[in-house]
């Protein structure tokens, strides 16, 4: 067992890297419980990225709970097993990925030539038979800043329904990923508007905040609940809905905040000044713009994104 600092400085226990990576469906760091009864295949998938760990956390205490769903199938999928492998207490930001970001893949999983084949990109054919004909994904991350909870849900209507199922968290953010790559979310079927097939992104708060866990365990148990489970629900209170209208992709070397934006900060005023990618001003587009997980330091790079601007729907 590995033991990590939080960040109010109480300790958290984590499964070790071995017993994450065993199986009982013959891929390594991916789980299958049946039902009794027929129902929908939902999969869960938690360390998309190393370090964000509360995912891992909780779905290892539903398997070692021995939780079963009562109708359909679970697979539950830990995937980033080397980068997570490398965790450290004393550098917990430094195990996110091993040769690139796993959450950029998913568009070139079929079409990577042998040679420039990532651990990533293997990593992801190895998973993706196993919850890409999921009816229900539910991919759990966090965030490396201060932040409440999101619900990413891409653009289709189907997956706000979903989000409002369950009813967490209580933002929710429309939004078409990233100039960088495909997130596993926005793959076919399940950013596809007229098939069935749903699937959230859950940025569950900051890495390694004592909230995270909460979130994480929160939107496991009722996921199972609601689809597998019949289980009714605790009402919570309604979920409100940010629409992304852009995103701002890194042009230069140079790009840089004028001030340290926290995540979703409100910026009442269109046209107020916020970065400079190089000379070029970057501005707010709109009255009260939401500025949704702008990039720190370690992630500010020519094609990456640097902030997105959202506005409540």
């Amino acid at each position: 067992m590995t033991t990590i600092t939080l960040n109010d400085g109480s300790t958290q226990d984590l499964p070790p890297a071995d017993a994450l990576g065993g199986t009982n469906c013959g891929c390594p760091g991916v789980w299958r419980f049946e039902g009794a009864t027929p129902g929908p295949h939902v999969a869960i998938t938690a360390l998309i990225h190393g370090n964000e760990v509360c995912g891992a956390t909780a779905l290892w205490d539903f398997i070692q709970h021995a939780r079963r769903p009562r109708s359909g199938r679970l697979t539950l999928a830990f995937c980033n097993l080397a980068a997570f492998a490398k965790l450290d207490d004393a550098k917990k930001e430094e195990c996110r990925m091993v040769d690139e970001d796993l959450n950029r893949v998913w568009g070139r999983l079929e079409a990577s030539p042998a040679a420039m084949e990532s651990y990533e990109i293997r990593r992801g054919r190895e998973i993706l038979p196993f919850i890409g004909d999921a009816d229900v994904l539910l991919d759990i991350h966090s965030m490396s800043g201060e932040a409440p909870a999101l619900g990413l849900v891409g653009r289709t209507a189907k997956n706000v329904d979903f989000a409002r199922r369950i009813g967490v968290p209580p933002l929710l953010v429309q939004d078409a990923g990233h100039a960088a790559g495909l997130r596993l979310i926005d793959r076919h079927p399940f950013a596809t508007p007229d098939e069935p097939a749903v699937a959230m992104l859950v940025e569950c708060g900051q890495h390694f905040s004592r909230a995270a866990f909460e979130v994480a365990a929160q939107a496991v148990d009722r996921t199972v609940a609601v689809f597998l489970d019949g289980s009714g629900l605790a009402p919570l209170p309604a979920q409100s809905v940010i629409e992304v209208t852009q995103a701002v992709t890194i042009q230069s070397g140079s790009f840089r905040f004028t001030t340290d934006w926290p995540n979703m900060a409100r910026v009442p005023r269109a046209g107020t000044l916020v970065a400079y990618d190089g000379a070029v001003e970057v501005r707010t587009p709109y009255d009260d713009a939401f500025m949704i997980m702008p990039a720190s330091d370690r992630y500010r790079r020519p094609g990456l994104t640097a902030v997105r601007f959202g506005r409540l729907v």
